[in-house]
């Protein structure tokens, strides 16, 4: 369905005056006004003429602007933030390391030197040290019986 109506009268109104008739413009109107409100009880609806509303003001761009600018001074601050955060995770990361390396190697050392100790010679240097001597006979107990058994060894 189109905007233009399909009966258009065929009624040519007059110019409007200028100049010195200016004053007699008021009553040229009235006959104007008869002949359009005819015109519409002729086709039983108003013109094809139609008020329309006043064009709103062009609205400015600066309140977009600065919102797609700070949009994007936000993410910007935002991927910087992550990036220090995963920086110093990298660098706690890299220190854990290297502690546990050391602590491996303490575990290590002291592992070798609890091997060390451990060795027969060792054992009976340190006992030697302390004053004891090898004993001559082996000596059981025997929980059945509640005695010492001894070996004699040579």
């Amino acid at each position: 369905m189109s905007a233009v109506p399909k009966h258009r009268p065929a009624v040519a109104y007059p110019a409007p005056a200028r100049g010195a008739a200016r004053a007699g413009a008021a009553t040229a109107t009235a006959p104007r006004r008869q002949r359009h409100a005819a015109d519409i009880a002729d086709t039983g609806r108003a013109s094809h003429l139609k008020a329309v509303a006043a064009p709103q003001q062009a609205r400015s761009i600066v309140p977009f602007a600065a919102l797609c600018v700070g949009i994007i001074v936000a993410s910007l601050a935002a991927v910087l933030l992550i990036n220090i955060v995963m920086t110093e995770g990298a660098y706690e990361r890299r220190d854990l390391k290297l502690e546990i390396a050391q602590l491996a190697q303490q575990h290590d050392d002291l592992v070798m030197q609890l091997e060390a100790n451990s060795a027969p010679q060792q054992l009976a240097q340190r006992a030697s040290d302390l004053g004891m001597v090898p004993a001559d006979t082996l000596g059981f107990v025997s929980l059945q019986q509640g005695v010492v058994l001894e070996a004699r060894t040579g």
